[in-house]
Parts: C-alpha cells; structure tokens; sequence
C-alpha cells in the first residue's frame, strides 16, 4: 500500500476518506490483487487515526466488494476483472418505487393484515408531506407563471436535470451533464422509454429473483425477457452471455428482492460482457441507493463505467412518495443523438411545477436532510423488527440476510416441515403478512433455500416503531 496523505481530506470524515483512497488503489493496481493490506492496528498507528476510522474504511471496502475479510489471517485485495484495452477501467472519484408492487402486491391484496410485511408503504414517507408543502409553497410564491405553468422541455425542467446533475455528484460519485438527465412520471415510464430506444426487436437479461414491473414492462413492449440466475456476487455474467440477451437490467446496489449488493468484480465483469460488442448497455436500476442503513452508500456503476454503456435510473418513490411518480433516466453520451432521433417527439410526463419544487428541496439541501431522518427512522423501526425477533422466542429460530443494505431484509426460519406456505398461513392467523423469497422468481430453480430455513422478504417501510415491536412479538409467538 502506497502512502496515504490524509491531509487533503477536505471536508470529508477521515473514515470515508481513507476508504476512498484504499478502494482508488485497489481500482488502478497500486494495491495488487490478493495483496494483504495492514492490520486495523498497524494502519491506525501508521496514520495517526484510530482504530474506529480504519475499521470504518476496512468495512466500506469489504461490503463493496474491493476487499475481503478472511478470518484470523487479515484484510486482502480481491482481484477486479480487466475491461477490454480500449475501455480500461475509471477510477473513481475520491472527491468530495419498488417493493410496493409485483408478486406482493398481488397476493396481499387478500385479506389485509395489521402487519404486513408483504409490500412497501403505499403512503409518503414520514416527512415527506411536509417537505412538498414547502417546496410548493415556495415555488407559487416565488416562480413566475410562465415558469410554473407552461409546457417543460421533452427531457424535463432543465433546472430540475441540473439539479439532479449536482445532486449525484455528491452522493454517487457520478459526473453527468444535465442534458443527458430524462425526468419521467415513475419507473416503470423509463422502462417503456428504455425499451423503445434500445430494445426494438431485441432482448433483455434482468435477475431472477427479481422485480416484476421490469420484466413485464419490457414483454409488454415485445420484447424477449430472460430471466438470469443470481450468486453471492451478482447476476450470473456466465448466464448473460449464453441468453444472447443484449440489455442487462440490474439493480447492483440493493437488489430486490434478495437485497444483495453487487460485487466490485462483477461488475467490472459485467461491463466488459457490454464493452465486447456494439449495442449492448446495462440498465443500472438504483432504486433505493441512498438508504443504506449502515456505512455509506454503496458508488453506482455508472460512476466506474469507462464503457459509456450504462443507462442509470433512479427514482424518488422510495424516499419522498410514489404519489409523487418523478422518477429520471441518466443516458450514456453514446445515446443522446439516438434519443432525440427516436424519442424526441414525447412530451414530458411530469408537470413543470412538480418539477420545479423538487428541484427547490434538491437545492436548498432540504431533500437531503429529510432523507437523512428518514434513514434514521427506518433504521430504527428495523432495529425494532430484528431485535424483537432474536430477544423473543423465536430468536434461535431465524437469521437475518442483508439487514443493513436498504429497507427490506430477507428472513430466514428454521422449518421443521412446515415449509413456506404453513409459516405464512400461522404468521397471517397472528396478524402478520410473510412473502416467501420464492414468490419473486420465475425460474424455481434460481432460489436455493439453505438447508433448512424459509425465506422470506420483508418490507417494514409502512411500520411504525411500536409497529415493528408489536408485528416481531406476534411473528416470533408462531416461529
């Protein structure tokens, strides 16, 4: 490991800090795969830190992928799939509307529950109802009609796509021109625009487990869906290649529903599936990216991607409120004249003034602040949920998979032969709604349950605190 000169910093803490400049080495092979990195306790000393900041960093780097803890031997470099010559990879910077829908929805309407841990809250996030009174209040008494009211641009409000242009600069790691910013009425919008721009005739890979309004976006628009298994790391790349598919729809840093975070080394893997031929792109679905609840947000892809293949979608439903249905679409240069040839003729599908007053929360700080309680609290009703279930008398009886990366988790339970439809049944007789992982794939043979426990997904975005403790008090009476 090269010297680490902590003091150009900046603002920075000197946890993410150190991590970012570990995780550049790693990316560029200054640290080379496989390489052991110094204890916590060395570096510390090393650095003049505590060993707090470097466990911080040593954690970010592993939950991403650049780094892997083998226990009572230390902390080595993984080894990072090389792109091809021409597309080497980008370091990246060490500078400063989903789970309520699909499967769930559907075997949920049925007999509601009191708590039903099935779909994600139908409601705006607390806070949220507040902070788009004031950004409307703000924008009618301040915008000119001729602002407010007349027709915005296809791509949307350009105040709006730049705004969203500097706000992924700060939390994605991502440098992007405003006028590559697509602002649609939600999510499954941008699919059909997705659709229609690359895939006439062709076919997409998306991840089986997976999110349905994706996959039966793009057959509804004609095309050929295949449905790619899922690893520890990521979609199967192995899998991708053989399906001829030419767009992959991934969700890398949380993916629905297993909650799983892409590796670093598949994703480079997967970039290099894309920069092997023309017309291939990864659709990058970072639907919930900035409620990670522990560490800091995992980088998108977009912001390692030297390929220009990646296509970054995002949406505001899971922090502010589907109601709301603004979602927006980041396209690759590559794709900015075809767009326009091809698509140029829609009109946008979010009024102006909805645009401008998000574009006020995003630049008055206000949105970043409300997220920032709206983390808290879901880490709390979480908190509420998990411990609840392990202090109760079910606490030997489950186990808990990626608890920390956004607001659902996958719960395992021990069966003793009632499988996943008797533990659904006896949790909805106390009240309490279960979705089986299962019910997410549409291959049976891409959901392997370990030997045996049930899987179960589990959404507590609609619980309150006493909720989660009521909900965990009656789950853990039938588990």
């Amino acid at each position: 490991m090269r010297g680490i000169d902590l003091t150009g910093r900046g603002e920075l803490p000197l946890y993410e800090y150190l991590y970012r400049c570990i995780r550049n080495q790693v990316v560029t092979g200054a640290i080379a795969a496989g390489e052991r990195l110094p204890s916590r306790r060395v570096l510390a000393e090393r650095l003049g830190v505590s060993v707090v900041t470097v466990e911080g960093a040593y954690a970010q780097l592993v939950a991403e992928g650049y780094v892997v803890a083998r226990p009572r031997r230390g902390y080595y470099a993984e080894s990072l799939p090389a792109l091809p010559d021409t597309t080497a990879a980008k370091p990246v910077s060490s500078g400063s509307e989903i789970a309520s829908a699909g499967v769930a929805e559907d075997q949920s309407a049925a007999g509601r529950v009191p708590y039903d841990l099935t779909r994600g809250a139908s409601v705006a996030c607390p806070g949220a109802a507040r902070l788009w009174e004031r950004a409307l209040r703000d924008v009618l008494a301040h915008e000119p009609d001729d602002v407010l009211y007349r027709t915005p641009p296809a791509r949307g409000v350009p105040r709006l796509r730049e705004a969203i242009a500097n706000h992924l600069a700060r939390s994605r790691g991502m440098s992007v021109d405003p006028r590559l910013v697509v602002v649609g009425a939600g999510a499954q919008t941008l699919y059909g625009l997705v659709a229609q721009l690359l895939c006439e005739g062709g076919s997409v890979g998306v991840e089986d487990p997976g999110y349905s309004r994706a996959s039966e976006t793009y057959r509804a628009h004609g095309l050929d869906v295949h449905y790619l298994p899922l690893d520890g790391e990521g979609i199967s790349v192995r899998a991708l290649r053989g399906s001829g598919a030419t767009v992959a729809h991934v969700m890398p840093s949380h993916q629905f529903p297993t909650g799983r975070v892409m590796s670093v080394a598949r994703r480079y893997e997967l970039l290099g599936w894309a920069a092997e031929q023309d017309g291939r792109y990864v659709v990058e679905d970072d639907y919930d990216c900035e409620l990670r609840l522990a560490g800091r947000p995992i980088p998108a892809l977009a912001s390692i991607d030297a390929t220009g293949s990646v296509m970054y979608l995002n949406t505001f439903s899971k922090s502010l409120s589907s109601a709301l249905r603004i979602a927006y679409l980041v396209l690759p240069a590559t794709l900015d004249a075809a767009y326009d040839e091809r698509l140029g003729f829609l009109s946008t599908t979010v009024p102006a003034i909805d645009q401008v007053a998000l574009a006020q929360a995003l630049e008055s700080g206000a949105y970043e602040r409300h997220v920032a309680r709206y983390r808290h609290a879901m880490r709390e009703v979480r908190d509420a949920l998990v411990e609840g279930l392990l202090d109760g008398p079910s606490g030997q009886r489950v186990r808990f998979e990626e608890a920390d990366s956004g607001i659902h988790f996958v719960l395992e339970v021990r069966d003793e032969g009632r499988g996943e439809a008797g533990i659904s049944a006896a949790a909805r007789e106390v009240g309490v709604g279960l979705m089986p992982l299962s019910s997410f794939a549409r291959v049976s043979e891409h959901v392997g349950a370990p030997d045996g426990f049930a899987r179960f997904v589990v959404q507590y975005d609609s619980l309150s605190v006493d909720d989660a403790r009521a909900a965990a008090k009656a789950l853990g009476s039938v588990l």
